[in-house]
This record gives structure tokens, sequence and C-alpha cells, in this order.
């Protein structure tokens, strides 16, 4: 498992929004997204984005 300091934490915004993180890292970050409102946006904004791009090509 990662160690990540708390300032490191903002930096899972986008392998989260994949689902591209560990287990741990990924309830860490969910923990973190509780008090974290800039973090929230952003993976609401590359969700988005990444469900554009699925629709985009499907098309």
């Amino acid at each position: 498992m990662s160690l990540f300091r708390r300032e490191d934490l903002h930096s899972l915004a986008a392998p989260y929004a994949l689902d591209a993180l560990e287990p741990p890292e990924r309830v860490r970050f969910q923990k973190h997204l509780r008090d974290c409102d800039r973090c929230a946006a952003e993976v609401r904004a590359l969700t988005e984005d990444a469900v554009r791009l699925a629709w985009s090509t499907t098309a």
C-alpha cells in the first residue's frame, strides 16, 4: 500500500475518476473527497468528460 501525504491526495482525482486506484488508495481518496470541494469538482468534471468521450467513440 502506498503512503500519501495529505497534499498528494489531490493528484489522485484523475485515477479515481477512471477507476484506476488500488482499493486502499480508493478508500483513502473517498474519505478525502468528503472534505475537499476542489477534488470533488475535479472528479465530477473528469467523470463527465469520460462519459462524453465514451459516447463520442460509440457514435
